[in-house]
């Protein structure tokens, strides 16, 4: 039976049942589903339980175990031997490069937070002798419940004119949730040769504006965005608040390579090219 960790209204969690996991599996949340979905993915063969990595304890397996969780609380959770199993697939993200030296403390935190839950989980895996395949997206689209473009979608819809940075030039990579989902279920039986972690970018790299406007064309046709210069908004890089480190990287390259991955674990990721269905409407932008 395959553990599986995370936040049932994850996109990762989405994608996963949309490609169809191999069942039987255990699946731990904080909110478990409620009955009516529940009762489908029981369908499918996931049985669902409350749980928080802070303190679970899973009986030890000889099934791998897939965490959609926070990376630092399923390392402890590892470290601690609450959690054993002969295959750890968890994710991160390439959070820890792009943000290790943003202007905004917070984010400096997470990437460090980052490296060092990476660094334990690899300690305490070679201790107990367990294979680690540590996979770090990009910015993550296609299920509606991202923090970047589903957000920017969800309320150009509400404010069809409103100002963005369509001409901002630094690069990004987007990666589809269903191909992050369907890597993982590959990992349920890749060799251990190829154990260890992988950068994860999209397969397409271009630049912010543009990564903008194909979102907006496809997830708010109707809508009339106003090009806001990029460069007018450099001065709130240097201000405290929210948008401080994302306003500094609107020229900055975020491009990683992806040479391991499709060498190793057959990694071919599908271009950006997103559609209506890519950007579902939901009652409110996701946190």
């Amino acid at each position: 039976m395959l553990g599986w960790s995370e936040h049932t209204s994850g996109q990762l969690g989405e994608a996963l049942r949309r490609l169809g996991l191999p069942g039987p599996v255990q699946a731990w949340s904080r909110r478990p589903p409620g009955a009516g979905a529940a009762a489908r993915d029981l369908a499918a063969g996931i049985h669902w339980q409350a749980g928080d990595l802070g303190s679970l304890v899973l009986p030890p397996s000889d099934l791998p175990v897939l965490s959609l969780g926070p990376l630092d609380a399923f390392a402890a959770a590892v470290a601690e031997g609450r959690i054993e199993a002969p295959r750890l697939i968890a994710f991160g993200s390439t959070s820890r490069h792009a943000k290790a030296t943003s202007p905004d403390p917070q984010e400096r935190a997470l990437a460090g937070r980052l490296v060092r839950a990476e660094e334990q989980l690899f300690e305490a895996a070679a201790r107990r002798g367990s294979l680690v395949f540590l996979l770090r997206p990009t910015l993550v689209w296609g299920m509606g419940r991202d923090a970047t473009l589903s957000r920017v979608v969800a309320r150009v819809r509400r404010q069809p004119r409103l100002p963005l940075p369509l001409d901002a030039p630094g690069r990004r990579q987007p990666v589809h949730a269903l191909d992050l989902a369907a890597l993982a279920l590959r990992l349920l039986r890749a060799p251990a040769s190829v154990a260890g972690a992988y950068d994860l970018p999209g397969g397409e790299t271009l630049a912010f504006g543009e990564m903008l406007g194909r979102a907006l064309r496809a997830g708010a046709p109707g809508a009339r965005p106003l090009s806001l210069p990029w460069w007018l908004l450099r001065p709130g890089a240097l201000l405290p608040g929210p948008w401080r480190g994302p306003l500094s990287r609107l020229a900055r390259d975020l491009v990683f390579d992806d040479t391991p991955a499709r060498a190793l674990l057959g990694w071919s990721p599908r271009g950006f090219q997103p559609v209506p269905a890519d950007f579902p409407e939901r009652p409110e932008a996701p946190v």
